[in-house]
């Protein structure tokens, strides 16, 4: 894998002119060495707006044409639709199913403004059997549903006139992040904590350190792992699974300085 990314990095701008890429291989939740430290529990999404307050102007999103979404512009598109969302009932305790979107900009913005509410997310695959998404929605019952491609799911809501700072909500680190399962047959729903997540987190950046002027690009891993680039200054590059070739493009001209993929990524299954 660090040959394969090298690979598509050379050429396109001198190596002493960025760190080299780093990538990690790994499954949904590999196993890290069991560290002697105890994290103070806190949610997933406050230490991603305490960033934002910090460094407002500084890219957060790196988008596949070279465009970028700063910290402020992304923590403010997500507390607007976030207070749309908690209007509808979203809420710590709640359920806000999470299907795909436009593009990997919007679905970003829509996993932040969901967990900015207190809600859990569940993701919600548009290629599933109908009868499973079915079973999957009752068990759960979420309040709505965003993204395309889902019976029922809400597209494009009225975000202007909310405002733009970050919402109140009663989270703990206790409180459900997301409902996940495994592919086909009748899968067992994963329920991760905040606490949880934070935790996975606090040791993946320590064995790892992203920090400002890294850009990360991340591929085949659960949506919470987003968030670690967000909360340490870093950028998240975002590519389109759907255009074949882009992963390299992207890391070539968009200087990435790290990858996250998983092994089924790769493999492409």
């Amino acid at each position: 894998m660090e040959a394969l990314v090298r690979e598509a990095a050379r050429g396109a701008v001198p190596q002493d002119a960025r760190p080299p890429v780093r990538a990690e291989a790994l499954t949904v939740m590999p196993a890290l060495p069991r560290r002697a430290v105890t994290y103070p529990a806190t949610t997933l999404v406050g230490p991603v707006e305490a960033q934002a307050s910090r460094t407002p102007d500084a890219p957060a999103l790196v988008l596949a044409g070279g465009g970028t979404v700063s910290y402020g512009e992304l923590n403010a598109s997500a507390n607007r639709l976030a207070r749309v969302l908690a209007a509808r009932g979203a809420r710590p305790g709640a359920v806000v199913g999470l299907a795909g979107a436009c593009g990997p900009a919007e679905l970003l913005t829509a996993l932040l403004a969901v967990v900015k509410s207190g809600a859990a997310y569940l993701p919600l695959d548009p290629a599933d059997a109908p009868r499973r998404r079915e079973r999957l929605l009752a068990e759960n019952t979420p309040v709505c549903v965003l993204g395309e491609g889902v019976p029922g799911a809400l597209t494009g809501l009225e975000t202007a006139g909310e405002l733009p700072t970050d919402p109140p909500r009663a989270l703990t680190p206790q409180h459900l992040l997301c409902v996940g399962y495994g592919p086909g047959g009748r899968p067992t729903a994963v329920r991760v904590t905040h606490a949880e997540a934070d935790r996975r987190v606090r040791e993946l950046q320590a064995e790892h350190p992203l920090g400002p002027g890294d850009r990360v690009l991340q591929l085949g891993l659960p949506f919470w792992e987003f968030f670690w680039p967000l909360r340490t200054g870093a950028a998240v590059v975002l590519a389109d699974p759907q255009r074949e070739g882009e992963v390299g493009a992207l890391v070539r001209e968009l200087g990435v300085t790290a990858v996250r993929v998983a092994p089924t990524a790769l493999l492409g299954g």
